[in-house]
C-alpha cells in the first residue's frame, strides 16, 4: 500500500501546504477532496470573512518559528459553514506545512449552546437576586460570578474547589456532609439537585443558603458543568427551624400536661385543644380566645389569681409581647382541682409566626408544678428564717420593717430587745442551754404578738420587733411589761432569766429604719443601765453619752 492510499484512509483531512503567499496546497487526501472539491489553496477552504484573520495567525506562528500550533476556522462549503480544527506542523527546511483537519462543528455548537444557557441563567439569576457559580466537573473547580465573589470571603488568586471552601471555613461544619453530597450528585450525573447549607459571608457571619444546580452534559451524557445558584434564606429558614423545634418540644410535653392549646391569633381561632377543656363546655362558651380563657379562669383558677391569669392570657397582650420580641412567656398561678383543692400550675406560651402560612400562633401549655413549687416556697421561707428560733433572720426582718415604714400613714413602735447577762448564762450553763433560752424566749414572745407584727432575730441574744399601727398608751405600756415578764418565765423552774427592751416611735422619733434603730438601741441601754428586766421609751435628749 503506497503512502497516498494510506493517507486517504485516515478519517480526517490531510494537507501539505507551501508557505508561499497563497498557502498553496501541494497535497490533499480523499477526505479534503470530497469536502472541498479539490481546493488549490487554503483560501479555497476557508470562509472569506474568516480567512484574513486565520492567515495573520499562521504568518505570526511562522515568524516565531513555531514547530506546531493549533487553530480553528469556519470552512467554505456549498451547503453550510462547518467548524474545523487545524493542526499544523512547520518544516522550515522544506518551507512546508503539514496539516490535519477535523470537523469540530458539534463541539462548537455545544459550546455555543452552553454559552447561551449560562448567559440566560446569569440574567435570570440577576433578576431573581441569586448568586451564581459554575462547577467544572472534569477539573473539579468552581468559577464564581462577581456577585458570588463579593459575598463569600476567599482568596481570589487561588482555584476554588468544594474542599477548598470547607478547609477555609466558608462552609459551616454542620453543613459539610450536605455540601459534599451536593457536589457528589453533580459528578454522578444527576441532572438537578438542591441543598440547604450554612455559608460564611464577607461580614464573618454564617447565613443559610438554598443552593440549586442544573447539569450540563456532553453529547454522550457525561457530566460537564453544574450551573449553581445560591439564595440567602436565613430569615425564613431560621423561622422554620424555630417552628419545627417548638413543635417537637410540644409533642413531647403534650404527654404530661393539664392542658394544651394551639391558638391562631390572626383569626382568633383555637386549632387544637387537649386536656382540661376537652370536656363538654356550656353553649355560651364560643371558640374565641377571650371566651375560653374566661371560662377556664372561672372554673379552674384560684380566685385570688384570676385577674392575673386573664391579664396574662389576653389576645392583645400576647400580640403586644410578640411585636416587642417577647416570644416566650411563663406564668405561675394557683389552680383548683375537681375535688376543690388548690395546686400550683405553670402556663407556658410560645408565640411564633407560622413560616408556611404567615399567621401568628400561640402555643399554650399548662403543667402541674405543685410539688416543685411548694418545695421552692418552703426553701424560700427557710432562707428567710433564723435557724435556731424560727423567727425572721436579720436581713429579712430589716427588709420587712423598711417596707412597712416606706410611705406608711400609720403609727408604729420599734422595739430592740436582748437577754440580760446572756454571756454569763452561756458561761455558767453552756451554749446549749443558752440556745434553749433563746428558743424558749422567742417562742413566748411570738405568742404575745399579733400576726401582722414583725419579729426577728438580729443575732446572738438581740431581737427586733415592730408593733404595727399602735401608739403609746397605758395598754401599750402593759404589753411592754408583759413582754419582759414572758422572758423572765421562759426557763422556769430550771433557771430565771430576764430581758430588757428599748422603744422608739414612728414617725415622732424617725421616719426611716436607721433613725428608729439608733434611738431604740439608746433606749435599750437606758433600760439596762437602770436595773435591767424592764423597758425604756426613747425620749428627746437621750444619748449614749448620758449613760
Amino acid at each position: 500500500m503506497n503512502g497516498e492510499t494510506f493517507l486517504d484512509r485516515i478519517p480526517c483531512g490531510i494537507l501539505k501546504l507551501k508557505t508561499d503567499e497563497n498557502l498553496t496546497i501541494l497535497y490533499s487526501n480523499q477526505a479534503i477532496q470530497s469536502l472541498f472539491q479539490t481546493p488549490a489553496s487554503l483560501q479555497d477552504m476557508v470562509c472569506e470573512s474568516e480567512y484574513p484573520e486565520l492567515l495573520t495567525e499562521i504568518r505570526s506562528h511562522l515568524t516565531d518559528q513555531a514547530a506546531s500550533f493549533d487553530l480553528e476556522f469556519k470552512a467554505k462549503l456549498q451547503i453550510s459553514c462547518t467548524w474545523c480544527s487545524l493542526q499544523l506542523n512547520y518544516i522550515p527546511e522544506e518551507e512546508l506545512l503539514y496539516c490535519a483537519i477535523s470537523d469540530i462543528t458539534r463541539m462548537k455548537k455545544f459550546q455555543e449552546h452552553l454559552r447561551i444557557r449560562e448567559e440566560q441563567y446569569r440574567l435570570a439569576s440577576r433578576h431573581s437576586g441569586c448568586l451564581v457559580s459554575i462547577y467544572d466537573i472534569p477539573s473539579r473547580t468552581i468559577s464564581p460570578s462577581p456577585e458570588f465573589s463579593r459575598t463569600f470571603p476567599f482568596p481570589h488568586t487561588l482555584p476554588l474547589s468544594p474542599e477548598f471552601l470547607i478547609e477555609n471555613g466558608i462552609v459551616h461544619k454542620e453543613s459539610v456532609t450536605d455540601f459534599l453530597d451536593f457536589y457528589d450528585d453533580m459528578e454522578k450525573g444527576i441532572p438537578e439537585g438542591k441543598c440547604i447549607t450554612r455559608l460564611k459571608t464577607g461580614s464573618g457571619d454564617y447565613h443559610w443558603f438554598s443552593s440549586q444546580y442544573s447539569l450540563v452534559c456532553t453529547e454522550k451524557q457525561k457530566p460537564l458543568r453544574g450551573i449553581i445558584s445560591y439564595q440567602d434564606i436565613t430569615d425564613q429558614y431560621e423561622k422554620e427551624l424555630a417552628y419545627q423545634k417548638w413543635m417537637e418540644y410540644m409533642r413531647e410535653q403534650k404527654r404530661d400536661c393539664i392542658g394544651y392549646y394551639e391558638y391562631n391569633l390572626k383569626f382568633d381561632l383555637f386549632e387544637e385543644i387537649i386536656g382540661e377543656m376537652t370536656q363538654t363546655m356550656p353553649e355560651y362558651v364560643t371558640n374565641s380566645f377571650s371566651s375560653i380563657m374566661t371560662y377556664i379562669a372561672e372554673n379552674h383558677i384560684f380566685e385570688e389569681d384570676r385577674e392575673m391569669f386573664l391579664k396574662f392570657f389576653n389576645k392583645n397582650q400576647l400580640l403586644y409581647h410578640y411585636y416587642r420580641g417577647n416570644r416566650s412567656l411563663r406564668l405561675e398561678h394557683r389552680r383548683i382541682r375537681p375535688d376543690g383543692s388548690v395546686y400550683w400550675g405553670l402556663g407556658m406560651v410560645q408565640i411564633v409566626s407560622d413560616p408556611y402560612t404567615d399567621t401568628i400562633k400561640a402555643f399554650i401549655l399548662i403543667k402541674d408544678i405543685d410539688e416543685s413549687k411548694r418545695e421552692a416556697l418552703n426553701l424560700q421561707e427557710l432562707s428567710k428564717q433564723d435557724s435556731l428560733t424560727g423567727l425572721l433572720n436579720r436581713a429579712t426582718a430589716i427588709h420587712a420593717i423598711r417596707n412597712t415604714l416606706k410611705n406608711s400613714q400609720g403609727h408604729h413602735i420599734l422595739i430592740m430587745l436582748d437577754i440580760d447577762r446572756f454571756k454569763q448564762l452561756n458561761d455558767n450553763y453552756g451554749h446549749q442551754f443558752g440556745d434553749k433560752a433563746l428558743h424558749r424566749a422567742a417562742s413566748r414572745l411570738k405568742s404575745a404578738l399579733r400576726r401582722d407584727d414583725i419579729f426577728g432575730r438580729l443575732g446572738g441574744d438581740e431581737f427586733i420587733i415592730l408593733l404595727k399601727d399602735v401608739a403609746y398608751s397605758m395598754d401599750l405600756y402593759a404589753r411592754l411589761e408583759n413582754l419582759c415578764s414572758l422572758i423572765g418565765s421562759a426557763l422556769e423552774p430550771e433557771a430565771h432569766i430576764s430581758g430588757s427592751l428599748g422603744t422608739a416611735a414612728y414617725p415622732e422619733d424617725g421616719t426611716v429604719f436607721e433613725e428608729l434603730y439608733e434611738k431604740a438601741d439608746i433606749a435599750l441601754y437606758h433600760a439596762k443601765k437602770h436595773g435591767r428586766s424592764q423597758y425604756a421609751v426613747y425620749e428627746p435628749g437621750m444619748s449614749m453619752a448620758n449613760l
